[in-house]
């Protein structure tokens, strides 16, 4: 088209002026800055949030199965051996929760204690996350507690005595209220470290052990279920659901999760919302650039105009000087923050000090994220563009 080739040679040609070449680099370079910085920034928010769910997955299942009234139910309610044999199941294990007290050395705290069998380890991959001691503990009837518990009841060395009490409501008595607290005198056995929040509560022990002092012989709180890859996990919560009945609820991680998802699509929305403000200020240094071209290009406007060339041709002709701009410095920032996100990835530039789960600041790049992005700045280009050059058109005719 005649106004792309007249953009083209006003965009690569020498100007009149160098200082129409100063202000077009620095318009360049303005674009492209924030364009990598959004890629960059989405790359790491992306990564994080992974991260996040990724720490939540060392206690939680992709699928867990709970009574729908209640807080447990009877072992033999669920046919487990069902379960199981259901395609896209890779694990299948349950487990009995309570809170509980515990105490040691003076100091007290209150946990969730999680009673777990020997398939807990095949279904939930918590040995990864064990930084002191070992998972095979438990089935030795020692006790795994977060790192954040262990160090509020000062419980530092493996073998600590950890004292747990829970209500026992079976010889619960407003005569006798001490009757009615079970007690369980159990050693330190290894520290959970995943997240600030898991480690504050978590505590795991043997299911027998769990079963005798909190008092439910044979009952469960949740089944658990790892799936395999590629298995869509909404068809098989409702597969699931029409085996265990409407006593039961099957919920997946992200239901279980839902606020801390709500927060994380917040989040990312404000950051999107953020970057169109930062292409909106970025593309005002192509104002600059345009309004000074129109200037120095006077000339050629009126020659133009004495050929024929109406308004809208040298309207476009402008518009297309300031989206080829918009462009350079968008392809740029695309490949400087694209090859950022790699260099994270790969090489782990960015370190995070003092951290025994994650060694370098996690980074997912998405293609998706890089498209958004691109159309983002080119619009807010386009649309900043072709506002100046109508406007400055108009005041110069």
């Amino acid at each position: 088209m005649l106004w792309s080739q007249f953009a083209r040679r006003y965009m690569f040609s020498p100007k009149s002026h160098s200082v129409i070449n100063i202000i077009a680099s620095v318009s360049v370079v303005a674009v492209m800055v924030p364009t990598a910085a959004m890629i960059i920034l989405l790359g790491i928010f992306d990564g994080l949030g992974g991260t996040v769910m990724d720490l939540y997955s060392s206690v939680d299942g992709d699928i867990e199965i709970v009574a729908a009234r209640g807080q447990t139910f009877d072992r033999e309610a669920i046919d487990v051996e069902r379960i199981a044999a259901v395609e896209g199941v890779e694990g299948v294990a349950s487990y009995l929760e309570q809170n509980v007290m515990a105490s040691s050395a003076g100091r007290r705290t209150t946990l969730l204690l999680r009673g777990v069998d020997s398939a807990y380890c095949n279904v939930i991959p918590i040995e990864g996350f064990v930084a002191k001691g070992s998972y095979d503990a438990i089935m030795d009837g020692d006790l795994l507690l977060g790192s954040s518990a262990a160090a509020t009841l000062g419980a530092y060395g493996l073998g600590t005595k950890v004292e747990l009490y829970s209500l026992n409501r079976k010889q619960l008595s407003s005569l006798l209220p001490m009757s009615g607290v079970s007690r369980k005198s159990i050693n330190l056995g290894g520290v959970v470290s995943s997240n600030a929040d898991i480690d504050s509560w978590l505590a795991l022990c043997d299911i027998e052990v769990a079963e005798k002092l909190l008092n439910h012989r044979d009952r469960l709180s949740v089944v658990a279920l790892r799936l395999g890859a590629g298995v869509d996990v909404e068809a098989m919560s409702a597969t699931l659901q029409d085996i265990v009945g409407d006593d039961f609820m099957v919920r997946t991680r992200d239901q279980k999760n839902a606020s801390m998802n709500a927060i994380l699509s917040m989040e990312r929305y404000a950051i999107v919302l953020i970057g169109v403000l930062i292409a909106l200020v970025a593309t005002f240094s192509i104002v600059g650039s345009v309004v000074m071209l129109i200037t120095d290009k006077k000339r050629d406007i009126a020659t133009l105009r004495a050929m024929g060339a109406d308004s809208r041709l040298i309207y476009r002709i402008f518009t297309g000087e300031g989206v080829l701009l918009t462009l350079l410095g968008c392809l740029m920032g695309i490949l400087l923050g694209v090859g950022f996100c790699l260099g994270q990835q790969h090489f782990g530039w960015i370190k995070i000090p003092g951290s025994s789960v994650l060694e370098n600041y996690p980074i997912a790049l998405s293609y998706g994220d890089v498209i958004l992005v691109a159309a983002i700045v080119l619009v807010v280009g386009w649309l900043v563009t072709a506002f100046t050059v109508r406007t400055t058109l108009k005041k110069q005719s």
